[in-house]
């Protein structure tokens, strides 16, 4: 562990360098510098993991400098130094995020090995608690990416603005990285739908993707697609804004198939064609996706959502929810206030 010491005051600052036994406890002192500006510049220059430094200093000082590196350096930690032993300064820096208050005045060598020791140890458990959190997030945008590809591969979205608006708002919350990855996926789908030729392009951002996949959904709409295909898109999206506005009934295949005149055989073929699943995995996860959104609004309880998204049997309704969000409705609901 790499570590810096600022203090205004050169026997103090070179003391401490001297007095502790670093290497001991896994520490290399890499640069000692006199006030925070100077921290500043170093820091910009050399890979530091730890600064021990002195709170009264000029120009910047200590709880100045810690507060200026959470912006720019977020992954450093801190340990004070300060010839005051009040309180409220201890408390001050812990809730900055110091590792360690230590009085210049109670300091002892005879406590050099405890305070290393004890930095080391605090140090150790900010990497862990920093690592499992970095796994957490990253396990929540493998979730999202997976959601995202099941849904872009459906191409649903061709013909209802809403889950094209709704996709582009969601894969805006993703990396560039993990948009490629969903779009290279899905379009080889895009193409077959438009007889395309070509490769994905390479592009900056998330929102350069979008508009180009924009210009391919007016490009299927516009050119690539029959006369026939033209009336089933017209068809399909009048079914998806029926689901939308009846979301609680029991819709079933064949009567939503006599509503737009088409035989439940045909409909069937061809909704899966066009949506990736069937007429009832569809109805299934927009009841679903309703749910969590309405989980998430907070105004009404689990119990009410189940049965106005037509489920008498809230035990059901919960084992469907789980199966769709990974979750039961209560969990969900909890999750969605700490978000």
């Amino acid at each position: 562990m790499n570590v810096l010491i600022v203090d205004d005051d050169k026997l103090a600052r070179k003391g401490l360098v001297a007095i502790m036994d670093w290497k001991k406890y896994g520490f290399e002192v890499v640069g000692d510098v006199q006030n925070g500006r100077k921290a500043l510049e170093f820091l910009r220059n050399h890979p530091v993991d730890i600064v021990f430094t002195d709170i009264d200093m000029p120009e910047i000082d200590g709880l100045e400098l810690m507060q200026m590196c959470g912006e720019e350096f977020p992954e450093i930690k801190f340990v004070i130094l300060s010839v005051y032993e009040s309180f409220s300064y201890a408390q001050t820096a812990i809730r900055m995020g110091a590792l360690d208050y230590i009085s210049k005045i109670s300091f002892s060598p005879e406590e050099c090995g405890t305070i290393l020791e004890r930095v080391r140890a605090k140090y150790m458990q900010t990497c862990r608690d920093g690592h499992a959190e970095e796994e957490k997030q990253e396990k929540v945008e493998e979730e999202k990416v997976e959601e995202l590809n099941r849904r872009w591969m459906q191409t649903r979205w061709i013909f209802s603005e809403k889950e094209f608006e709704d996709l582009c708002q969601k894969t805006k919350e993703i990396s560039l990285r993990s948009a490629e990855r969903i779009f290279v996926k899905s379009f080889h789908n895009i193409q077959l739908l438009s007889d395309g030729e070509g490769e994905f392009p390479s592009m900056d951002t998330v929102e350069e993707m979008l508009d180009w996949v924009h210009r391919w959904r007016e490009h299927i709409y516009e050119e690539s697609l029959s006369s026939s295909q033209k009336n089933d898109i017209s068809a399909f999206a009048a079914v998806i804004k029926y689901v939308d506005g009846h979301i609680g009934e029991n819709l079933r295949s064949e009567d939503v198939a006599e509503r737009i005149g088409m035989s439940r055989s045909y409909f069937s073929t061809r909704f899966k064609e066009m949506t990736g699943e069937t007429f009832h995995q569809y109805v299934i996860h927009r009841k679903m996706k309703t749910a969590a959104e309405w989980i998430e609004e907070g105004k009404k309880s689990i119990t009410r959502i189940a049965v106005e998204l037509g489920y008498d049997n809230f035990h059901y309704f919960a084992k469907v929810f789980a199966r769709e969000h990974g979750c039961m409705p209560s969990e969900y609901r909890k999750e969605s206030k700490n978000v």
